[in-house]
């Protein structure tokens, strides 16, 4: 039996992501159609095998060039890995002992949650957010043609009511997956479309050694694993730690329970700036430690310095319900987003883990 399925226009800004009707083939249902796709994408699955990748990674900001450098990882298991991050002006290394206890190198400078969520986790563990992918989850498929591919493309039609107060594109996202292998090919939201390419196999996975995003219409990371192999009995060693190491804390992501403020104080607006009519998008790392209290981690960034230094030392002044984790409060890491506009910073901040749409904030 065959039917006819709706065409889907992905609308992404000023990129027109669109897929003319076709026709769905056999009897596939779309949980049989994600079942396929999860049972070969990515690196880091329960039986996935253990495995080395070496890769290329430059992140932009706004469509210009920020940053560029180097990921090297060896896993074990999905909670057992080692990365190393190398860029121009300094390196570091983080390891994953287990879910929500990691370490990293003492007196690193490195942002990693926000490489992790940038480079790491969407290019060896591209479908992260199915955790939220419960029986619950009304999974609804449209299949057409895009780029000389068929897809299958995956939506949750009640994606507004079970993601709560949280941004359903972000726990949600549409999945399109190539119709003749299974392969994930695109993951998109309202603003954001990340693009698969070049596969590889290792073990039982099909791996896109090749990965672009782009955000609001303009690039915004690309990536590219340049060696990819099982891993090695005699690199087994790099998988735990070694040398000086720090306890590093939870990385907050997209697909966690949000952050709740409890108390967010004014964020004052510094004589020079007002002197030289400064305005900024501030990029504060902080620690938001059990107890709630927040510690700034490594001090503000992307504005202008005194509005960043401002930024950095107001939040720490601020306070969050504990973050759990498996039912236990833990230090979570976040970068919190506070915009001056001609002014001082009144009311909550934005998310690095749940970026704002573009132009949201001027």
């Amino acid at each position: 039996m065959q039917f006819m399925r709706r065409a889907v226009p992905f609308v992404f800004s000023s990129i027109a992501f669109c897929l003319a009707t076709a026709f769905l083939h056999g009897q596939a249902t779309p949980r049989s159609i994600l079942d396929k796709g999860v049972a070969i994408t990515g690196l880091t699955a329960a039986n996935g095998p253990g495995f080395h990748i070496k890769a290329n990674y430059t992140l932009y900001d706004r469509g210009n060039e920020s940053e560029s450098g180097t990921l090297e990882e060896w896993a074990s298991g999905p909670w057992t890995w080692h990365r190393v991050y190398t860029e121009k002006k300094q390196a570091g290394s983080e390891w994953s002992l287990k879910h929500g206890d990691a370490v990293m190198t003492k007196g690193a400078k490195l942002n990693f949650v926000m490489l992790d969520a940038r480079v790491a986790t969407p290019l060896t563990n591209p479908l992260y957010y199915l955790v939220n992918y419960g029986s619950n989850a009304d999974l609804n498929n449209q299949a057409g043609t895009f780029g000389g591919l068929t897809l299958d493309c995956l939506t949750v039609g009640n994606a507004a009511s079970l993601a709560g107060k949280v941004d359903p594109d972000l726990l949600y996202p549409t999945m399109c997956f190539d119709e003749t292998d299974s392969t994930l090919r695109y993951v998109k939201t309202t603003y954001r479309l990340t693009t698969y390419a070049n596969f590889k196999p290792l073990g039982n996975r099909s791996v896109a050694t090749k990965m672009d995003v782009n955000y609001g219409g303009k690039q915004d990371v690309a990536a590219e694993i340049t060696t990819l192999e099982p891993l090695a009995s005699g690199d087994q060693a790099q998988v735990a730690p070694s040398g000086k190491t720090v306890p590093e804390p939870y990385n907050h992501m997209a697909t966690d329970a949000p952050l709740v403020s409890t108390h967010i104080s004014e964020c004052e607006y510094p004589m020079s700036a007002q002197t030289n009519h400064e305005s900024g998008i501030i990029m504060v790392p902080v620690v938001i430690h059990k107890d709630g209290s927040v510690k700034s981690n490594g001090g503000g960034f992307g504005g202008p310095p005194d509005l960043n230094e401002a930024a950095s030392d107001c939040v720490g002044g601020w306070k969050y319900e504990p973050f759990k984790l498996d039912g236990q409060p833990v230090d979570v890491a976040e970068t919190l987003i506070i915009t001056y506009n001609n002014g001082p910073f009144k009311g909550q901040p934005g998310y690095a883990s749940q970026p704002p749409a573009p132009g949201a904030a001027k």
